[in-house]
């Protein structure tokens, strides 16, 4: 075979692979991309032969075959960029998978995009306990006591408040991948105009729940604070779930020491906020003296094991109120251990503790802290609660869950002062125990859609002894996309 014959069928066997159908046709786009940039190196290899062999024989003054080799490589030449134009074209234009799951890559760009969400509905009917702007989740601390006139014996609600919408990105660096997440629900409720806007179209105002960057052991933003354990949490139809345990959201700066034997090891500055009750004004927090000196401390220690999970936690905060004729602080502090267990036929069982002297905000639910103005200080609650947890799986599309949350406050320097300032009788009181029990289940027609059904009963106690009950059932549908 001669040269031109050699030229001539190189051009050719490049041509057919540009244009054979046949080897795309069960390929992805990706795959399709992957095949065009595999035939550039091949025919970009062909051209450097040709060059090689113009340069051969222009070296031994062969003028005639040099001058059709130099066209054919040419003409190669240009077979090559009008491919790499088209690759470059197509990868613009296809959509391919990203780097987290579920996420697609926006073209042109090495950033990897996730949308997801959740479409709810929730309809609740209470017995017992009727809590009004607050019906669209249970909270047993300051349901109605026994016999009073706000004592609601029915009422049934139905909301799409808990619905969410999120994002999530990442970008590779040289740092490794760098996540972004932000989501929100609707259920920051607009509860001056609650009647109103159920009048015309039940809107709900859209609520932040997570914004967040994160690169290796670093996170900086919002999202659930380091001193609460979901591992641990029992799955419930009710949005809240039970009490006794830590259930919280806010801003922070998380690093995260991962060892491969020994868990991982955290800490994290958290926002702080001064919650403390004022005795002039009720039940309210005294905002006006707020004072924010320094960051919460968190500290936290995690590991997986074959049989579950197991964390210990510590915060520390600072209480500070501050005016013209105040200035005075305090700091509490608070502790956790959590546990979740793998159990036959693939039960889960998890158990968590919590309890501090003001621990605050940091506990689902107490009051936290108040200011006694005849001392000039701030005395703190103290607190212990629990809350365990059973998951029966009877089939990937069936499941049933039992929670029991209970909290205590034990007597000392804050209950005294609850007594003096009037806050230990009626709905608003300072609660002594408060326990709560959800039984419920979820039905999965498909992996998409999800069906919940549960009982809740729980009982609050006051300082004075009071009692209030409330019962309700909770029925759910949402659908999930992502």
């Amino acid at each position: 075979m001669n040269r031109n014959k050699l030229v001539q069928a190189l051009i050719g066997a490049g041509l057919i692979a540009c244009i054979a159908p046949s080897a795309y046709a069960a390929d992805t786009s990706a795959q399709r991309i992957q095949l065009l940039e595999n035939q550039i190196k091949v025919m970009q290899q062909q051209l450097e032969e040709l060059k090689t062999t113009l340069v051969k024989s222009q070296e031994a003054a062969k003028p005639a075959p040099a001058a059709a080799s130099s066209a054919d490589t040419k003409d190669l030449a240009k077979q090559v960029e009008e491919l790499r134009n088209q690759v470059d074209s197509q990868a613009k234009e296809t959509v391919v998978a990203g780097d987290i799951p579920n996420s697609f890559r926006i073209p042109g760009s090495e950033t990897s995009i996730h949308l997801y969400g959740i479409a709810e509905l929730n309809m609740t009917h209470d017995f017992t306990g009727y809590n009004g702007d607050v019906d669209y989740a249970s909270f047993v601390p300051y349901v109605p006591l026994r016999n009073q006139a706000d004592d609601h014996k029915s009422s049934t609600s139905l909301h799409t408040r808990t619905s969410r919408i999120g994002i999530e990105g990442a970008t590779p660096s040289s740092f490794g991948l760098v996540t972004a997440k932000i989501e929100g629900d609707f259920n920051n409720d607009p509860k001056s105009n609650a009647v109103a806007t159920q009048q015309s179209t039940n809107s709900y105002n859209f609520r932040l729940r997570h914004a967040y960057v994160q690169a290796g052991s670093w996170l900086i933003g919002q999202t659930w604070t380091t001193f609460a354990d979901l591992d641990a949490a029992p799955e419930t139809v009710d949005f809240n779930g039970p009490i006794g345990t830590t259930s919280m959201r806010q801003p922070q700066i998380r690093y995260t020491y991962k060892t491969p034997n020994s868990g991982n090891f955290t800490a994290a500055l958290e926002n702080n906020d001064s919650y403390v009750l004022s005795p002039t004004s009720g039940s309210a927090y005294d905002t006006t003296k707020a004072i924010s000196r320094v960051p919460d401390v968190v500290l936290r220690w995690d590991r997986g094991f074959n049989w579950g999970t197991l964390s210990f936690r510590g915060v520390t905060q600072q209480f500070a109120l501050k005016d013209s004729t105040t200035t005075v602080s305090t700091r509490g502090w608070g502790v956790g251990a959590s546990a979740s267990v793998k159990m036959f036929d693939a039960d889960l069982l998890s158990l968590n503790l919590t309890g501090g002297d003001g621990i605050g905000r940091y506990f689902n639910y107490i009051e936290g802290a108040g200011y006694d103005a005849s001392g000039n200080r701030i005395v703190t609650e103290k607190t212990f609660g629990t809350v365990l947890g059973y998951q029966h799986k009877f089939s990937d599309e069936y499941r049933m869950n039992v929670a029991y949350g209970y909290q205590r406050s034990f007597s000392n320097e804050f209950t005294t002062w609850a007594r003096d300032n009037g806050l230990d009788s009626g709905r608003w009181a300072m609660n002594r125990s408060v326990w709560q029990l959800h039984v419920g289940g979820f039905w999965n027609p498909t992996k998409v859609v999800e069906v919940g059904l549960e009982a809740i009963y729980g009982r609050r106690t006051t300082l004075a002894d009071e009692k209030g009950d409330a019962s309700r059932i909770n029925f759910l549908t949402r659908y999930y996309f992502n």
